[in-house]
């Protein structure tokens, strides 16, 4: 059984094979292709664990994964195993990051596929590891020319600032981490990502003139970001109804009645179909087992044909 470390993964997972496989887990997952248990989840007093699995039709493999946030630290692991044999093929060290990637990718995805094409501006929201790479790989698929960035924490708001400024975006800082700026203060994006771990929804004003949101952070029970008030009359597309509803954002709107809990569309379905990009939308990622498996299984695949 292969051993796989973190530098070998990303010489594999390049953005071009992470969307390709993201994507195709996504539209297979939105047509009943795929196969994704319920996860489990291990909640600590500093971070949780996330143990997710799935398998994509025809697909050579399915995957394990554990993907872990914990006293501010990400880590993770996958253990890809023969969908023939039953016999584990590889384990990917991949310290959390094809989880990140895999969630940056389905952020772009659905993000670039509900906004209209002309907007050049977004507004994200926190200021961890997936508030940078959401805009980054975002940044693969559109003109992107300038950041809002929100946070609590002034120094993390002027980090995140430096390092999009370095990767040539202007950045400029919103709300109470910003100076000079007032709580919740902040709008004027027609395109809100929300990547933050609240459990109380962030300030309403901060979507006020959002024609698309695309929430990634409340991904388990017990969280919630995006105001239910961002749902009415917009559409709404989730990675997995199942999974929306019991923990997403929008099964946080479905129980406060502002929706209906059949409203939704599959995002698989929106990348494979389109979606009028002129219309108001919400989309609320859970995160799928089959988008891991998909992700790993590609690097093994690739890995294999590399070696070979």
């Amino acid at each position: 059984m292969r051993v796989v470390g973190l530098d070998e993964i990303a010489r594999v997972a390049t953005y071009d094979v992470v969307f390709e496989a993201v994507r195709t887990a996504l539209v297979a997952h939105a047509e009943g292709r795929t196969a994704v248990p319920a996860p489990m989840v291990l909640d600590f007093p500093d971070g949780d664990c996330h143990v997710k699995a799935g398998y994509v039709e025809g697909s050579p493999y399915f995957t394990v994964k554990t993907g872990s946030t914990i006293a501010g630290v990400n880590n993770g692991v996958m253990l890809v195993v023969s969908a023939s044999f039953g016999a584990p093929a590889a384990v990917l060290l991949d310290e959390g990051k094809l989880t990140a990637w895999r969630t940056a990718a389905a952020g772009a995805l659905i993000t670039d596929a509900m906004t209209p094409r002309a907007v050049d501006e977004v507004t994200v929201l926190g200021t961890g590891e997936q508030a940078y790479l959401q805009v980054l790989w975002l940044r693969e698929l559109r003109r992107l020319t300038r950041v809002r960035v929100w946070g609590r924490r002034p120094n993390a708001v002027e980090k995140l600032c430096a390092e999009f400024e370095a990767a040539g975006l202007e950045a400029v800082g919103i709300g109470p981490g910003a100076e000079g700026d007032g709580a919740g203060r902040g709008g004027g994006a027609a395109c809100v990502i929300a990547t933050t771990a609240a459990r109380d929804a962030l300030p309403l004003e901060l979507f006020r003139d959002a024609v698309h949101v695309t929430g990634i952070g409340t991904d388990m029970p017990g969280k919630g970001e995006l105001p239910v008030e961002v749902f009415v009359g917009a559409v709404v597309a989730t990675d997995d109804h199942g999974q929306c509803l019991d923990h997403g954002d929008f099964g946080n709107a479905v129980r406060a009645g502002v929706v209906a809990d059949d409203v939704d569309l599959a995002v698989g379905a929106v990348l494979r179909d389109g979606v009028d990009r002129e219309l108001r939308s919400v989309a609320d990622l859970t995160g799928i087992g089959a988008a891991d498996a998909a992700v790993a299984g590609a690097v093994v695949s690739r890995g294999t044909s590399a070696a070979s």
